[in-house]
Formats: C-alpha cells, structure tokens, sequence
C-alpha cells in the first residue's frame, strides 16, 4: 500500500507477451482493446467510490477497465477449410461490421460470483472462437477455470479440450459444460458430448 512506503505500477504484461513472441517467430497483428465494463465500486476496496486513491483528489490512480486481446500467428500456409465447413461457420454483415474493430465495448464484464477470481464472459470468448475458427475446429483452452471457453465452443459448433488443475474449478466448469450440452444449436453441433478425464 501506498501509506506504508509502497508505489502502484501497472505490468505491461501485453506488451511483454508480444516481444517474446515475435522472439519466438510468432506474428504479431492488431489487438482487440476489450472495454469490459467492470464494477468499480467493488473492485476499489477500502473508499467504497469506485476509484483508486484518496476520494475526489488529483493523484488517484485510473482504473482499468481495459483487457488486450492478443492475436498472434505461426507462419506457414493458410488453411484450406471444406466447402462444408465455410458454409457452417459464416457470419453475418452486421457480425462482420460490429466484430472486426480493435475496439470492443459492448460485451460486459463476468462477475466473480461464480466462484472463479478472474472470469470472462463466455459471449466474448464465443465471439472470438467464431472470428477464428471453423465449425468442426477443435479449441484449445490451457487454463479453462469455470469452464467459459468450452461452453462458447459447444455453442459455436466447436470441439473443445480444456485443462484445469483447480478442483474446485474443475468441477464447476464439469457442471456447467453437463447443462450447456442438453441446451438446443443453432448451427454447427447437433449433438454434444462431455467427457471428463
């Protein structure tokens, strides 16, 4: 804390992750700048305002609200997807407009309720798997908590493997993914399967 001698900073983690990959090989292109929308008043512990530092005074620390979508890309050729697969996995012209922007805003952040520290909505991760991937596609999520990811793959027609080392997270993300498959598609995955290893 400040009061004890301590100084806020901010880790340009995104920043970090960019250079080692380009490092690594790896292309860098435009990030996504997702404004999540989060809820001040109960993430600023202590003055109950919504704000970082004494209340109504300069020298307050800005909150963040802002989380970088990194896309980053091995080389080698581009994939040639079945006429199938093209035909499941097309979006809308207003999907087109509305999601190929660095700038997002309109999907709210989750909440903590849940059980899990950090959440995302499974909407924004539905979103991306849909940018990024075609039907039938299987999605890797290495750290899946609560389960987010692999129930926007199931709703996008995606196959999905998850790794969770949290038990408590574990089966949180095994019982939603046991109520996410008896939900109806739309598109993609007419049947869905969880099996949990």
């Amino acid at each position: 804390p400040r009061k004890n001698g301590g100084r806020h900073h901010v880790m340009p983690l995104h920043a970090d992750i960019q250079v080692r990959s380009r490092r690594l090989g790896l292309d860098c292109l435009t990030p996504v700048l997702w404004s999540k929308i989060a809820n001040g008043v109960t993430e600023a512990k202590g003055n109950g305002a919504g704000f970082y530092g004494k209340p109504y005074q300069p020298g307050a620390i800005i909150k963040n609200d802002i989380e970088y979508i990194l896309f980053l890309r091995k080389g080698g050729q581009y994939r040639s997807p079945s006429t199938l697969q093209r035909a499941l996995s097309m979006l809308t012209k207003n999907e087109m407009q509305s999601w190929m922007r660095s700038f997002w805003s309109d999907i709210k952040g989750e909440s903590t309720r849940r059980g899990h520290p950090a959440p995302f909505p499974s909407e924004l991760a539905e979103r991306l798997i849909k940018l990024f991937s075609f039907a039938g596609d299987t999605v890797l999520d290495p750290f899946s908590g609560t389960g987010s990811t692999a129930i926007a793959a199931l709703n996008a027609g995606r196959n999905s493997i998850s790794n969770e080392i949290e038990p408590t997270y574990h089966r949180l993300a095994e019982q939603r993914l046991g109520e996410a498959a008896w939900m109806p598609r739309s598109a993609g995955a007419v049947n869905a399967a969880v099996i949990v290893q």
